[in-house]
């Protein structure tokens, strides 16, 4: 056997490991047999045998293209488009998380962030906002609130609309069921909504509190909270959060 079919044919079960793996790993989290930290660990496997993969398929796709042979196509190209797949994910993922703060815990208001009410027994000290601690980002040594005011100001600016507090509540309201998060609580008296979004593959759950105040005689202003309930570095999960609920909002 020619080792470039051989190649295909051993790409084609690296990734059939690497998908295992990456399964057991999002199972285990899920079904909470494991933690996060844990399931990340494991997926690094599945990240290695899906890498293996993809240098076994390119083996492959080279010597085929080279001499235009076509023997273990199935097997190659399976193996070629999956690894591709099943490395951007969670690539991706690390990617944009370290180019986010190492925060879990994030609100458009630092100075004044919205407090939990019915999610407020769901993690330890979760009306806990701690805006002056210290973090590493961009080179710089600073607190929370100075990288949130100064690197996602698109966040922390103020979003007030010429509008009544009321109608500005349920579009607040409308637009988290848009996001399809899980409504937990809501008072228009008080100009709060709380609710939780459950991330698609490791399960992760981001208690979300978002508060309405009047502004001036005729607006209404908007702010919101998003926090990871494990505690841990969340790779810029709640900051997406919060991006993707600003631009519903907006929209």
């Amino acid at each position: 056997m020619r080792f470039p079919i051989l190649a295909a044919r051993l790409a084609l079960v690296a990734l059939a490991l690497a998908t295992a793996i990456a399964a057991a790993a999002m199972v285990g989290v899920r079904a909470g047999m494991t933690d996060f930290s844990t399931g990340q660990e494991i997926m690094a496997g599945a990240v290695a045998f899906g890498g293996i993969a993809l240098m076994l398929a390119v083996i492959w796709t080279v010597h085929a293209l080279r001499h235009n042979r076509g023997e273990a196509k199935r097997a190659g190209m399976t193996a070629l488009i999956g690894s591709l797949i099943l490395l951007y994910i969670p690539l991706h993922t690390v990617y944009e998380g370290w180019m986010a703060p190492a925060i879990h815990d994030v609100t458009t208001d630092p100075d004044d962030p919205p407090a939990y009410v019915a999610l407020a027994g769901r993690a330890p000290d979760a009306n806990r906002f701690d805006a002056g601690e210290k973090i590493h980002y961009r080179g710089e040594y600073n607190t929370v609130s100075y990288m949130l005011h100064t690197y996602y100001t698109e966040l922390t600016k103020p979003l007030a609309l010429i509008m009544p507090p009321a109608k500005m509540f349920w579009r607040c309201f409308n637009a988290a069921k848009k996001m399809g998060w899980r409504i937990v609580d809501y008072s228009e008296k008080d100009g709060r909504i709380e609710a939780t979004a459950t991330s698609f593959w490791f399960g992760q759950v981001s208690d979300i509190v978002i508060r309405v105040r009047p502004a001036g005689t005729l607006g209404a202003r908007f702010d919101m909270r998003t926090r990871s309930r494990s505690n841990e570095r969340d790779f810029g999960r709640s900051l997406e959060l919060m991006k993707a609920y600003r631009g519903t909002l907006a929209s």
